[in-house]
């Protein structure tokens, strides 16, 4: 597998574990299985929030690194 190849499917790879894990903590707060000490509304926005933040700053890395494998011809 290419280098370029590898870097796109852990792109892919990872942004799916960090959608689960962020879809299972919003999951927790609002069914009322995990208490917060913020309101429940609060807490998802939070949890929501620092989720898309992580998986943007994963893509962006790994696009570059895709660009940097494309470009040396891996």
């Amino acid at each position: 597998m290419k280098k370029s190849t590898r870097a796109l499917v852990g792109m892919v790879v990872l942004d799916a574990i960090f959608v689960a894990g962020t879809a299972w903590l919003v999951w927790l707060v609002k069914s009322g299985s995990a208490h917060t000490t913020i309101p429940p509304d609060e807490a998802v926005a939070q949890i929501t929030s620092v989720g898309g933040g992580l998986i943007g700053f994963v893509s962006v890395i790994l696009a570059i690194a895709w660009f940097i494998h494309r470009r040396n011809g891996n």
